[in-house]
């Protein structure tokens, strides 16, 4: 194991070395020249000078480069000049991890088709949304596709582009797609499998939950009799109606309300993307809450430098999913952050 480890550590700085930067100056120099045209230019030259100086036939390679530049860079131009796209959301909303179409309008103004046009997001590095293989000429065409939104907040947080490098991929245009409305992507709450009981304290009023059952408050329905029921729960009309024993069943008193704090700090998390810790706790706190408000307990939820209370029920849990899918990306800044409670505690009710 121990000389498993001291292999596993050599590797490793053989690795940083061969991966060190060490002329951070030159990069921009670097990846100016692993453009295509960089490389077309060099040989497009080098065969020009062999044609002057040495022979004449060189000028076929030349002019043959010349012909794939020019066609290189026209083609996008007109195909991205051509066609406007028109993107439509089917949903206002959707979760993490959940398909939804999205239907994409392509117009194309010229009588030939179109080929190699791909819709993309600014958001992570270009990424690659959908791709047309051929776009029909003269013709308004309609596409419809699955989406799968990996990360919460409002979506597109940066513009939609359509972009092309048919036919040589040497350089790629690209335009702005027309986005109608927007949609906002809900975290998707953690499973919590249960939470401690909690301990109310203070508070003599009773407030009675619309979920969970128990002896006190209003006459919700009525059930068949257990063992060890009381007879003073027996429903006696109903008894005799069925010939069984009928129990009533009431509402259940609540007597805590909890407040839940969750730290959007962006300075006290690490990480981007979906598997961040920001994302985490997100989803974390979600659950949370969500365990709470199954419980029929009123929920006091503080997020950055907001505040609100959430009832019990599928309306408060919604609420608080669509206050946390607006929490900016990268999370709050120091100065945003709200003088209450840093963590999460219990109240009286």
């Amino acid at each position: 194991m121990a000389t498993a480890a001291r292999e596993g550590k050599l590797i490793a700085r053989f690795d940083r070395v061969l991966n060190y930067d060490f002329c951070p100056w030159a990069n921009r120099w670097v990846y100016w020249m692993k453009h295509p045209l960089v490389g077309m230019a060099v040989v497009g030259l080098t065969a020009g000078t062999c044609a002057v100086f040495v022979s004449p036939q060189a000028w076929l390679l030349a002019f043959g480069l010349l012909l794939v530049a020019v066609i290189g860079l026209a083609w996008p131009l007109i195909s991205i000049w051509s066609v406007q796209a028109e993107v439509h959301f089917e949903k206002a909303w959707t979760e993490e991890g959940a398909e939804l179409p999205i239907r994409v309008i392509l117009k194309n103004r010229l009588p030939i088709p179109m080929w190699g046009l791909s819709l993309s997001s600014q958001e992570v590095d270009n990424e690659l949304l959908v791709s047309f293989a051929r776009v029909p000429g003269w013709k308004t065409t309609e596409y419809t596709w699955q989406f799968t939104p990996r990360l919460r907040g409002r979506f597109p947080s940066e513009p939609l582009q359509l972009e092309t490098g048919f036919p040589f991929g040497v350089w790629a245009a690209r335009k702005p797609a027309d986005v109608t409305g927007e949609m906002l992507v809900l975290p998707r709450p953690v499973n919590v499998d249960a939470i401690p009981e909690l301990d109310s304290r203070g508070g003599t009023d009773e407030v009675y939950s619309e979920h969970r059952t128990g002896d006190s408050g209003d006459v919700t329905g009525t059930r068949p009799f257990r063992e060890g029921d009381s007879l003073r729960r027996v429903h006696w009309a109903m008894t005799a109606r069925l010939g069984k024993l009928i129990c009533t069943e009431r509402q259940a008193a609540i007597h805590a309300s909890v407040t839940c704090a969750v730290d959007l700090t962006a300075e006290h998390h690490s990480g981007q993307g979906p598997d961040s810790s920001l994302e985490w706790s997100i989803r974390v706190f979600a659950g949370i809450c969500q365990e709470l408000l199954e419980q029929g307990i009123c929920v006091h939820v503080q997020i950055g430098p907001g505040q609100m209370r959430l009832q019990p029920g599928r309306a408060g849990m919604r609420t608080l999913l669509i206050a946390l899918a607006r929490v900016p990306r990268g999370g709050y800044g120091q100065d945003s952050r709200s003088g209450g409670r840093s963590r999460a505690d219990i109240v009286g009710g």
